[in-house]
């Protein structure tokens, strides 16, 4: 089950604490970039007023300064919307467990991890899980439903999800929220980074083009 799909089922099941989180962290979003926006259109427009005197070499200089101030500015405000919007995912992750969707949710964990292993590591017993106890009921629920009698140590403290090891130790698989969060992460930063690169395309153009005039 992808990151993406855990989060789509933890946004349908509509839990208002996750949807006031959500709201919150859309905003702190909106006023990292209203505020970088502003600073960087600040900052060209006082390069555009020291530059009105001087002329050739200086202007150009001048309005060089302003364009790398203003990329640094809009760049701080990137790193700093993608932070927002991760710190956003981990805070509803971490609430999972009380969301509707979870025993969707940690099923679809529990059938991958178990996926993991061929056949002969399941015979006798020979794979190990690891869960949260707090997940102990639902667990073991799902275990039933799924015709399996595996040993279970209930010793994890996670968001959701489990672990699970062949008696041989061969066989490791983590499949914590956590841990899927941690592999995803990389990947979500270039794609949150390409989606501000994008809002911002329009702006930063119209931006580059004032200089232009200026200088010519």
């Amino acid at each position: 089950m992808s990151l993406q799909a855990i989060l789509d089922a933890i946004r349908a099941s509509g839990e208002a604490q996750i949807r006031e989180m959500e709201a919150r962290a859309d905003l702190k979003v909106k006023e990292i970039l209203a505020n970088a926006d502003v600073e960087a259109r600040k900052a060209r427009e006082e390069a555009f007023a020291k530059a009105s005197a001087p002329a050739g070499a200086e202007r150009a200089r001048i309005l060089h300064q302003a364009h790398l101030e203003g990329l640094h500015i809009l760049g701080s405000a990137r790193e700093e919307t993608v932070r927002a919007t991760l710190d956003q995912i981990r805070g509803r992750l971490a609430v999972t467990r009380t969301a509707s969707s979870y025993p969707v949710v940690l099923r679809t964990l529990a059938e991958e991890t178990l996926a993991e292993f061929d056949d002969s590591a399941a015979i006798g017993g020979q794979i190990e899980l690891q869960a949260d106890p707090r997940d102990q009921a639902l667990l073991s629920r799902i275990l039933s439903d799924l015709g399996l009698t595996l040993p279970v140590r209930y010793v994890l403290n996670c968001w959701g999800g489990l672990t699970a090891r062949s008696e041989d130790g061969q066989i490791h698989v983590i499949n914590t929220l956590e841990a899927r969060l941690e592999r995803a992460t990389p990947n979500l930063r270039r794609f949150l980074a390409a989606e501000y690169e994008d809002e911002n395309f329009q702006e930063e153009s119209n931006l580059d083009a004032g200089e232009e005039r200026l200088i010519v």
